[in-house]
């Protein structure tokens, strides 16, 4: 049917109304969505099996990651490789909007981290270069649920489903030296891009809507489809002083910095007015350059050494997250979290808190560890930041040609934002399992 003015206006309004939905619930299709912690954390098995509290202790492959300056510890030629699993499972609610109620899952598994390292006495000092890869960010995921528009004349029920896959990763050259027997000072670059691999993530987002428009039947269909690649550079910067025998103090400090987007999406939308046999359809592209202000980070950690066997530790780090925000070229300045303007206020800084221990059962030709960790990690949300909390627990096998480890760490976070923005008295329930082998072989 030929749609008169008074029909193509109705059509147009519809379209509003269902926009209006697509800037609240339907956010995410503007939003950066990650699945692991925003938090910068380090990789491998033996930190993430001492729960991530390692700024201080830092004295495996994985020191790149972590503090810079622990390679120093690294006495001979090595290489390592880390595979990761991790899941994850959100489960939302809503005292105004019960529909919305289910439970999604993914997992996703993948190489977490590689290096060389290298070595070398140069004017009399220990030093050492080495080469990493760092999968830091996963960005995978997966949501679907039920929401009922009602507004004044319309009543919809709509059926959402977004899926997300990808992750963020960088090349890290690191460097570190032994300044005096109790000083060790080092540093990374990471550049972040496509390497070795896209660099970014892919998103699928459907919304069907059917319901009462107005008195009369409508049935409306948005997809969308998008393409986002990520590239920028930053560095790392960190120290550790053995103050006496036993105790050792780290400090770490990873700098801000400019990420660049290049964002490309298509999207189709269809509207019927069944009861009119009035049909309209549209398809939009877009491709564009965002800036993503990534925001610095520090942490100070202390362990005490009690003797060969025993060793606990404790980090405190905090990071800028009131830096966060993305910027299209226009400089329009948005959270990156729901894609509300920056002008309705800027996230709050975290601190997150970790204590691990490590105990060595030492036999004549190898040495089993036994770890363990607890950690408070909160994530940047709107309003205050969203509380999780963790433990993790660890275990290996080490010669003197090379060392095994695995860990297995628990993340949840109870009534926190999720990843319904914009539906009121939304929350979620959210569980992250996360597995990690490790394996160093010495030259």
């Amino acid at each position: 049917m030929v749609m008169t003015g008074v029909f193509r206006s109705l059509i147009s309004t519809c379209g509003l109304l269902i926009g209006l939905f697509f800037m609240t619930s339907g956010a995410w299709a503007q939003q950066v969505e990650v699945s692991s912690t925003l938090n910068p954390v380090g990789s491998g098995a033996r930190a993430t099996g001492m729960g991530g509290a390692f700024i201080s202790v830092a004295d495996d492959a994985t020191a790149a990651s972590w503090n810079p300056a622990g390679l120093i510890h690294l006495e001979k030629p090595e290489i390592s490789v880390v595979g990761s699993y991790f899941s994850r499972s959100q489960t939302y609610h809503s005292d105004i909007h019960p529909e919305i109620e289910s439970t999604n899952s993914m997992d996703t598994a993948g190489l977490n981290y590689a290096s060389a390292a290298y070595p070398f006495v140069f004017l009399k000092h220990n030093m050492i270069v080495s080469l990493n890869y760092q999968r830091l960010y996963e960005m995978d995921k997966k949501v679907s649920f039920n929401y009922t528009l009602d507004i004044d004349g319309t009543k919809l029920n709509e059926t959402i489903h977004s899926v997300q896959k990808g992750y963020l990763y960088a090349l890290t050259p690191a460097f570190a030296i032994q300044v005096v027997p109790q000083l060790y000072i080092g540093a990374t670059i990471n550049f972040w891009g496509d390497y070795v691999g896209k660099n970014g993530w892919e998103q699928t987002y459907t919304q069907n809507s059917q319901g009462i428009f107005f008195g009369h039947n409508l049935v409306d269909k948005f997809d969308e489809t998008s393409r986002t690649s990520f590239r920028g550079t930053n560095a790392n910067i960190g120290f550790l002083w053995n103050v006496s025998g036993p105790i050792t103090i780290g400090g770490v400090y990873k700098t801000a910095f400019n990420g660049k987007l290049r964002r490309e999406t298509t999207s189709t939308q269809s509207q019927d007015l069944t009861d009119l046999s009035i049909h309209d359809e549209s398809t939009t592209t877009f491709a564009g350059d965002l800036t993503m202000k990534m925001p610095a980070s520090y942490g100070l950690g202390i362990s005490y050494r009690q003797s060969d066997k025993w060793l606990i530790a404790l980090d405190v780090y905090r990071t800028g997250w009131s830096r966060f925000s993305l910027v299209d070229s226009a400089g329009n300045e948005v959270n990156p979290l729901d894609a509300a303007p920056i002008s309705e206020g800027r996230l709050k800084d975290t601190t997150q808190v970790r204590l691990g221990t490590e105990y060595l059962i030492i036999k004549e030709k190898y040495v089993v560890p036994v770890r363990a960790g607890v950690f408070y990690d909160p994530e940047p949300a709107k309003g205050s930041p969203d509380d999780f909390y963790g433990f993790s627990l660890g275990t290996g096998y080490s010669t003197s040609r090379f060392s095994l480890d695995a860990s297995y760490q628990f993340r949840f976070g109870r009534r926190v934002t999720g990843d319904v923005p914009g539906i009121p008295g939304s929350s979620a329930d959210i569980n992250q399992h996360t597995v990690m082998m490790s394996l160093i072989y010495y030259f």
